[in-house]
């Protein structure tokens, strides 16, 4: 069977770690505030553009940049979102996020996202007070409650007035007041508030990229990929282990096969990542027992798209977000979320396609009881007869796993 052929025998990437990690904090807004996007990119605008008005140096506001993007790197493990009054909530998915972010190779900003719902004058979740909260972790608290209550406005008079009514009012109980005057002044900048628009957003945060953020190998994305995976597969107790299991399998496959030679860790990378879309399908469908709707159907399938998404946002990634977007893809184009036609479907698209459904179909499901290896390649190859699944990628899985 012929198929097109993969990139250049031997992968090395590198990605700039600040597009990586903006490109991840849109992953989990689509978790958690999908009818409020951006937020992770908006209270990393404000936060940036309040901590250079208070004289933040470099490194500082480096570190910055990284918290606010990944402040709620812990929610979705907490099951997602919860009152902002629920202390136990509030406490639990910033220790979490805490240990999240330990595992990433991004230093110094586990104090910031475990802090970032502390109050000034105490009586935050852990209790720490004044200057006891580190100046980075006060930015992170008050530009998240100032994008909590800009949020319910319909236009951007609104969202003016309501968030600084809401600033003079926790003004030395919530905020800083030093801070509250400070924001006073940078909101009186129509441009601090046209950058929040949507539209406008991504330029106005690219702006204010740390000049100073380095590039990541191989490696590092692994390291990333490995937090990312235990994110997504935690939003089902069915796929608790499945992208870390789907990777597992591929590096295995591509260790077994000369064919892939030099691209086991990309293969390894896009089975940790190639379910990051599934971020934006609510849990309820994911363990739906029964048969899904149509209209249910028709958002399990968009997690492929998402996938592909996020990724391709990262300039370096885009082998990695195709493998990983295209796992639903079959040869005789009648896939999803693309219908890419079968010869322009690599051998690594075809393998990760055939690695997904021998997992999934090992795995349990709210549904059914995992099957045999055997009973399952049995299905992989009447799919790969009926015209789905490619037989060169069935050979070098069955070779591994039977």
């Amino acid at each position: 069977m012929t198929h097109a052929t993969g990139a250049e025998p031997y992968l090395e990437i590198k990605i700039c770690l600040a597009d990586f990690t903006r490109a991840l904090s849109l992953a989990l807004d689509l978790a958690e505030y999908q009818t409020f996007m951006q937020h992770g990119h908006r209270v990393t605008y404000m936060a940036l553009r309040l901590g250079k008005m208070v004289g933040m140096d470099s490194e500082s506001l480096t570190r910055l940049y990284f918290a606010g993007l990944l402040h709620d790197i812990g929610l979705t493990s907490m099951g997602g979102m919860r009152l902002l009054h629920d202390e136990q909530f509030l406490r639990g998915h910033t220790a979490v996020g805490k240990e999240l972010v330990l595992q990433l190779p991004i230093p110094g900003i586990a104090e910031l996202v475990l802090c970032h719902h502390e109050n000034f004058d105490g009586s935050g979740v852990y209790g720490h007070s004044g200057e006891n909260i580190s100046l980075g972790a006060r930015l992170l608290s008050m530009a998240d409650s100032i994008d909590a209550v800009g949020r319910n406005a319909t236009t951007m008079r609104q969202a003016r007035e309501d968030i600084a009514i809401h600033v003079s009012t926790c003004k030395n109980s919530r905020f800083d007041p030093y801070l509250s005057d400070t924001f006073a002044v940078l909101s009186k900048q129509d441009k601090f508030w046209l950058d929040l628009e949507g539209r406008n957003l991504p330029f106005a945060l690219a702006a204010l990229q740390p000049s100073n953020a380095c590039f990541v190998d191989q490696e590092s994305i692994v390291d990333i990929g490995r937090v990312f995976a235990k994110i997504i597969d935690s939003k089902s107790r069915f796929t608790a282990n499945h992208s870390r299991g789907l990777a597992e399998l591929l590096r295995r496959v591509a260790e077994s096969s000369p064919l892939l030679s030099g691209k086991e860790r990309c293969l390894y990378t896009a089975g940790l990542l190639h379910d990051l879309g599934k971020m934006v399908v609510p849990t309820e469908l994911l363990e739906k027992p029964g048969t899904l709707t149509p209209e249910e159907y028709t958002v399990m399938k968009s997690h492929v798209y998402y996938s592909k998404l996020i990724l391709n946002q990262v300039p370096g990634l885009e082998t990695i977000a195709s493998w990983a977007g295209n796992h639903h893809e079959r040869l005789d184009g009648r896939g999803y979320a693309e219908r890419v036609p079968g010869q322009e479907l690599t051998l690594e698209d075809r393998l990760v396609a055939v690695c997904d459904v021998y997992q999934a179909l090992t795995e349990e499901r709210p549904y059914r009881s995992g099957e045999s290896p055997a009973k399952v390649f049995g299905i992989i190859e009447s799919m790969v007869k009926s015209g789905g699944l490619c037989s060169d990628a069935a050979r070098m899985v069955a070779n591994v796993v039977l």
